[in-house]
């Protein structure tokens, strides 16, 4: 450590920089005494202030103690994105007591599993899930359900199209045994007792997707989270009163830590968003200052803007290809990568204002920085929104770390850098185990371990498999591949457990491969496997609408319904060609990475066909039983 200032150093003040250990709870506590007047929750047209957000979310906390929670005791959180939510989960808190998150997607079988893993005595729900969660009360741990509408919240008169869920007014009190209104309880004004919970203190059990068994709970304590949200705070500025667009599932580690506490940590306007379908429409009217979302979101950003880019005609189309060249030419000559870098000269900024001014309106004009995290961030989507004019910063991080454990932009502008997830974060520490897998060809690839404040207490109720990824306290093995640069930039190269070995002795790690493929606009889904196989195969969704047009385009018969379109031979083979010549190329793809067959499923992938996890994970298993007869084919 550079040490020389200290030999005039004044006495008094100290060497060294302790972080605030708090609970989580403070970050409420600390933004309603600083910003009481100020709105945290803007929902449908309604305020919320930040002293009320504190005074509700007390008041709550206060009846939760009267209904028999005790410290350290597990509370169901179960609802959507909501000012509910917010208040449920700080009161929970607040009552000493742990959150446990529940995906609004889960179904009764899953919150059995919940409820009898955490033993849980109350839970907090939105009224469109109560069905759900009533065959549990008195029949398990579960004493009493706390219901709430959703609509309690939306206080003034809108003509804004509210979801079904939200527009549903709140049904009156039944006197069901074990079953509470939302505002009954509030009304009760009863105020807790002491907060008694420290840093290190369990906070929230966010459970893990389950994709080959049942799911495991992650145990986060205060400290964990608060590490993480100190460390982006430290790099990313957002100011007070700062808007952002919360669409980000709370219930998940990746929007519950940056996309709620950070926001409520700065004093920011939280303006929710649940109609995922009218992300850009709602972020014209609410002008973020930041925008966090998934790869999902950017890839449907990219393909929308790039489809009409290409449906551009005349004068519009000659504007949109001297824009691209001026920012490409200017990005390069900065020598930057992630970074945005603003126009300069005359026809630089008359390209800007004709063509990616327009495109920056569409999110609100106002927008100073991007993350990216959940999934990898193809690099040819990360090119375009920084020639957008984007700051956007691509993270990397699992349920297990809270969730970050590195991101690009940590050292300032021009430090970012493409097909990695940048640096690794303040105060953490990343090993790569070369052990970890034997690919001669990759030998400095192998399983990434990490070692920080940010790091899980351990499984829930599950001691083995704490052991199986627990080196020490502090320190975890990810189950992810990756590589470290010479300076220090980690990039991700798969999964320990999803990479597969050919019949020649080859290694595929499928992820970043796959990632390549659903830029395609005719794929919306897609796997790649191959495992003792003598080549690859891919199993795909197509976008059936993309498809036809392109059949049409081709003069191949487009005629059918999906499953017979899906099945043809010819559409395969087209399908196939089109990904050979624009997604599965050189140098990205090695020649035996390549699928020699396609199979297309007409059905989309979802949680409901059990294909995919409550965290949009595939169900591998599932997926290859229900394909079982064309794979053997392929054998």
């Amino acid at each position: 450590m550079f040490d020389r200032h200290f030999a005039v150093w004044p006495e008094q003040v100290p060497r060294k920089l302790e972080l605030p250990a708090t609970n989580l709870y403070h970050n409420i506590t600390v933004s309603a005494l600083r910003y009481p007047q100020h709105p945290a929750i803007h929902y449908y047209g309604t305020d919320i202030s930040y002293r009320e957000l504190q005074d509700e979310t007390e008041r709550l906390a206060g009846y939760l103690q009267k209904a028999g929670v005790q410290a350290g005791d597990r509370v169901l959180l179960y609802m959507q994105n909501s000012p509910q939510y917010i208040i449920g989960f700080f009161a929970i808190l607040r009552a000493n007591a742990v959150v446990v998150p529940v995906n609004p997607m889960n179904r009764t079988a899953e919150l059995a599993y919940l409820i009898e893993d955490t033993q849980a005595p109350v839970a907090l729900c939105g009224q469109e899930l109560s069905e759900f969660v009533a065959p549990h009360i008195g029949n398990s741990s579960l004493r009493e359900v706390i219901v709430s509408a959703y609509s309690e919240y939306v206080r003034k008169p809108t003509d804004l199209p509210l979801p079904e869920a939200v527009a549903e007014p709140a049904a009156a009190a039944t006197g069901e045994e074990g079953v509470t209104r939302w505002q009954d309880a509030l009304n009760a004004s009863l105020q807790p007792g002491p907060l008694t919970a420290g840093p290190q203190d369990l906070c929230v059990i966010p459970y893990s997707s389950g994709t080959t068994g049942n799911p495991k709970g992650v145990m986060l304590s205060n400290w964990n989270t608060l590490s993480n949200i100190l460390c982006v705070q430290s790099a990313f500025t957002i100011y007070v009163g700062d808007k952002n667009a919360a669409f980000l599932p709370w219930a998940h580690s990746f929007g519950s830590t940056f996309d709620l506490h950070w926001m409520i940590r700065c004093g920011v306007h939280i303006n929710l968003i649940s109609d995922l379908t009218k992300i850009a429409d709602e972020c014209i009217e609410i002008k973020p200052a930041v925008l966090l979302a998934v790869p999902r979101v950017w890839n449907k950003f990219y393909d929308r803007v790039n489809s009409q880019f290409e449906a551009a005609t005349g004068l519009k189309k000659i504007f949109v290809g001297k824009a691209q060249k001026s920012a490409a030419k200017r990005i390069a000559k900065a020598g930057v990568e992630c970074d945005a870098v603003p126009p300069s000269g005359f026809f630089d900024k008359l390209w800007d204002k004709l063509v990616w001014s327009k495109v920056r309106a569409r999110f609100g004009g106002n927008i100073r920085f991007c993350m990216s995290g959940a999934a990898a961030l193809s690099p040819d989507v990360a090119a375009f929104i920084q020639m957008v004019g984007f700051n956007c910063y691509e993270g990397y991080g699992l349920t297990e770390t809270s969730p970050l454990v590195s991101a690009n932009g940590w050292s300032g502008p021009g430090t970012s850098r493409l097909n990695t997830v940048g640096k690794v974060a303040n105060g953490v520490k990343v090993t790569i185990d070369t052990d970890a897998w034997d690919d001669p060809e990759r030998p400095d690839e192998g399983e990434i371990v990490v070692t920080g404040p940010n790091v899980m207490m351990g499984y829930w109720n599950n001691e083995e498999a704490t052991k199986e990824v627990i080196i020490e306290p502090g320190t975890f093995r990810t189950g992810d591949l990756g590589k470290l640069s010479d300076d220090g930039y980690l990039s991700i190269t798969g999964r320990v457990k999803s990479q597969f070995k050919l019949e020649n002795g080859k290694y595929v790690a499928p992820a970043g491969l796959e990632e390549t493929i659903t830029l395609n606009p005719l794929i919306e889904q897609c796997v790649l496997d191959g495992r003792n196989m003598l080549n690859t195969f891919l199993i795909a969704h197509p976008n059936m609408e993309a498809l036809r047009a392109a059949l049409n385009g081709a003069g191949i018969d487009a005629s059918g319904d999906d499953a017979a379109l899906c099945a043809s031979a010819d559409v395969r083979t087209f399908v196939l060609e089109n990904l050979k010549k624009n997604n599965m190329v050189a140098p990205d793809w090695k020649g035996y990475e390549v699928a020699k067959t396609l199979i297309l499923d007409p059905e989309e992938w979802t949680t409901d066909n059990e294909m995919l996890t409550p965290s949009f994970k595939v169900k591998l298993r599932n997926l290859l039983a229900k394909h079982d007869d064309e794979i053997k084919a392929i054998a």
